[in-house]
């Protein structure tokens, strides 16, 4: 029997909401790690990093759908010019280790992740989001998805606060859900790129119009991520 299209899209808006809500709780666990000084800018001590450290890791040790997890901060926060992230990785099932990033400008393999969609619409919009599929070549050099939040310390937003996804776990913990229908569906992204599809017409990272002859498309939640469920189907005429 093949499920309601309706069943469906409630059943991945709650496994995404369930990963934000998740994301939220990181976020608070890592930030009350940490403490602003007298000039309202952060200072971050090895303790503070050591706290973090148990934080991002108990995560990934929870959650084997995460490649890798952390804090971001915004360079305003810290007062410099150099970028500082508190990243940790999954190596193996019960390895994970701490993601060294090039964060001085004009050094070897600079990342400037404030440049980043990810960071600019948790830190500057105050909004989660939900971002790729990508290349994550400085990272896993796989095609992931990033999910942000923002970072808040005292009122003042200080970074943000992240996860990865590769693609190939996603598809393990979504397709099953697709799945239950017959007809051919996709998770589509804000600008159109298909994060999982259940049809091989439907393949990650390709675009997909606004308007996909055949087609229609289900918000899934929160609104914020900007992702929308496609599946066979007439879109209502528009009244003139």
């Amino acid at each position: 029997m093949t499920a309601p299209i309706a069943d469906i899209t409630a059943e991945l808006t709650a496994w995404f909401g369930e990963r934000f809500t998740q994301l939220e709780e990181l976020a608070d666990d890592l930030i009350a790690a940490l403490h602003l000084g007298p000039d309202r800018r952060l200072e971050l001590s090895e303790s503070a990093r050591r706290r973090m450290k148990t934080t991002a890791v108990r995560m990934l040790e929870a959650n084997p759908v995460l490649d890798g997890c952390g804090l971001i901060f915004a360079r305003t926060a810290l007062g410099t010019e150099n970028g500082h992230l508190e990243w940790w990785v999954r190596e193996d099932e019960t390895r994970f280790a701490r993601y060294s990033f090039g964060v001085v400008p004009g050094g070897d393999r600079y990342y400037d992740y404030e440049h980043h969609e990810w960071f600019i619409r948790a830190f500057h919009e105050g909004a989660p989001a939900l971002v790729g599929p990508y290349i994550d070549y400085l990272g896993v050099e796989a095609y992931v998805v990033t999910l942000t939040v923002p970072a808040v310390l005292d009122g003042v937003r200080v970074g943000a606060v992240g996860n990865d996804i590769q693609v190939a776990d996603l598809e393990a913990a979504l397709l099953p859900m697709l799945l239950r229908s017959r007809a051919p569906l996709a998770i589509v992204g804000r600008h159109g790129n298909v994060l999982v599809g259940s049809s091989s017409r439907f393949l990650p990272g390709e675009y997909v119009p606004a308007e996909h002859p055949g087609f229609a498309r289900a918000t899934l939640g929160p609104a914020s991520a900007g992702l929308t469920l496609l599946y066979p189907g007439e879109v209502p005429e528009r009244r003139s």
